[in-house]
């Protein structure tokens, strides 16, 4: 659950698959390095309020909630995230926003579907949907768009769909990595896509009883980390970061709260209620 874009004037347009924004994590196939690392199925509810606002800003308060939820198949993981906000302004001329999106990634890494739809205002502000497709993972692939119909990208060998992307930043933590950084595609924004993932964690592992989200069972008493995201579009000639996020991960795959920084202003997402799904039993 990104949102890609830098200014309020447009209002929020798109969110990541993920999510990291998203979230992510493969048993099965998964890269070496993360084998063990096992992701919840879980459904969580979050509360979005304002963070932190300049004096400059035109937002005096954010309204909103947010949903998302991971379930896993022997195929694959299926991603559902809904985000409904109002941006309340000063000059009284408030801004609805709502971003529906979809994903399915399969386990062995080669297939990822997605379909998203974001709105300002009840007018679409971005629409996608797609697949892509590699040979395996850590091979090069395509994306094929049928909206916006006609859209194929790209992907070179080191590009990392969102599920695989966050099971690499969990790994980074159980390392003990600081920065890394990485191709990333999650279908949103096709014209700068596949972005550059920037990733930077913020001191060590945190106890599972500190923090946002602590106390909501069993499936939030799990060790985390504070990773700071940043995302260049894949344009030589722009150096500063499409996007910027910081997310409170924990070792299980659950995001406990969201920090999404639009410059001027910062949109917080605090998780208040999860429920654990069940995994299927896979031979």
């Amino acid at each position: 659950m990104i949102f890609r874009t830098k200014s309020v004037s447009k209002a929020p347009r798109g969110m990541p698959i993920v999510v990291a924004i998203a979230a992510s994590f493969y048993a099965v196939s998964a890269p070496a390095e993360a084998a063990a690392i096992q992701h919840v199925p879980h459904r969580g509810f979050y509360e979005v309020t304002l963070g932190q606002s300049d004096p400059s800003s035109p937002i005096r308060n954010v309204d909103g909630r947010m949903v998302t939820e991971w379930a896993h198949s022997c195929d694959g993981w299926t991603t559902n995230q809904r985000l409904v906000v109002t941006l309340q302004r000063h000059n009284g001329k408030d801004v609805d926003s709502e971003v529906v999106a979809t994903s399915f990634e399969s386990a062995d890494g080669t297939t990822y579907q997605f379909s998203s739809k974001s709105t300002i205002g009840g007018d679409v502000a971005e629409e996608v949907r797609g697949i892509a497709k590699r040979p395996a993972r850590g091979e090069p692939g395509v994306a094929i768009f049928s909206v916006p119909a006609d859209t194929r990208i790209d992907l070179p060998a080191d590009t990392l769909f969102p599920y695989e992307h966050t099971l690499s930043v969990i790994a980074a933590g159980e390392r003990g990595a600081v920065r890394e950084s990485s191709r990333y595609f999650d279908g949103s924004q096709p014209e700068i896509s596949p972005m550059v993932a920037s990733m930077l964690i913020l001191g060590g592992a945190r106890s599972g009883d500190e923090g946002t989200g602590a106390n909501l069972g069993d499936v939030t008493k799990h060790k985390w980390w504070s990773v700071r995201l940043a995302m260049f579009p894949n344009i030589e000639s722009q150096t500063e970061p499409e996007f910027e996020m910081t997310q409170d991960l924990q070792d299980n795959g659950v995001v406990r709260r969201f920090v999404f920084d639009y410059g001027d202003f910062s949109m917080v997402a605090s998780l208040v209620r999860i429920e654990e799904l069940e995994r299927a039993q896979c031979r």
